[in-house]
């Protein structure tokens, strides 16, 4: 079924995909119930052989369950 980071979005499907929510809408990395924060100083390129109630609001979640 090819190389396993064939299988991750690319950067211009991302953008694509980003596009359909809110410009300001936080954004969280899913994976076992755990929201891992995506921050944009944690981006960073490798070459890979295989994210209170008071802040409480609508968020963008993508599933990182698969690693």
């Amino acid at each position: 079924m090819g190389h396993e980071a064939g299988k991750t979005m690319t950067v211009v499907e991302l953008r694509r995909k980003l596009k359909k929510y809110s410009k300001d809408m936080p954004v969280f990395g899913t994976w076992e119930g755990v929201c891992g924060y995506i921050e944009p100083e944690k981006f960073f390129v490798e070459d890979i052989s295989k994210g209170y109630e008071n802040d409480k609001c609508t968020c963008l979640l993508i599933d990182v369950e698969r690693y």
